[in-house]
């Protein structure tokens, strides 16, 4: 549980030291990884409160609001977490964590109209920390078979819209977009 936590800290340490109009997109990558796809979309999701978990792992949702949806899932993945919070009104939060053992996806939402995907499909040890402040923001992030990578996605302001897909990173590799 405990990395959870510290996830989510750096997820909201990013969020909250970016200033309240944002507008350049920026993304650093360690290690040599090549960036596969970079996608710019506006987003709708939506999905009722609920969690499931597989053996050794868990899964949190914590909302305040009105009409905030999250949905977290872990499959197939031993010792893996998402946790979810969410802080405004009609927030959409979509956690999925499948066959990656030791991974662990923090999402953290304050403002109205935000929504917020994150997927670890595969790999091992893997890490999403995705922090939006603001309202009308969308953002989505999927590894794909990457082992020991970190995600870590920030956004503030308003109307902004954006996504990552990373497959086969190596270990170690670290993405920080803001």
């Amino acid at each position: 549980m405990r990395p959870i936590f510290f996830l989510a800290t750096s997820a909201l340490m990013i969020g909250g030291a970016t200033a309240g109009q944002a507008q350049d997109f920026g993304f650093q990558v360690s290690n040599g990884l090549t960036l596969e796809q970079v996608i710019v979309t506006q987003e709708s999701t939506a999905g009722t409160p609920q969690s499931s978990g597989g053996a050794g792992s868990s899964a949190v949702i914590s909302q305040d609001g009105e009409g905030n949806n999250a949905v977290s899932s872990v499959s197939g993945s031993q010792n893996s977490g998402t946790l979810v919070l969410q802080q405004g009104n009609a927030n959409d939060a979509i956690a999925v964590i499948q066959n990656s053992p030791g991974s662990v996806i923090a999402q953290a939402q304050l403002g109205s109209n935000n929504s917020s995907l994150a997927a670890i499909v595969g790999g091992t040890e893997n890490g999403i920390a995705s922090a939006q402040i603001g309202n009308s923001l969308s953002n989505s992030v999927a590894l794909v078979d990457s082992v020991g990578t970190k995600v870590v996605y920030g956004q503030a302001g308003q109307s902004y819209s954006g996504g990552i897909v990373v497959r086969n990173a190596p270990r170690g590799t670290v993405i920080k977009l803001n």
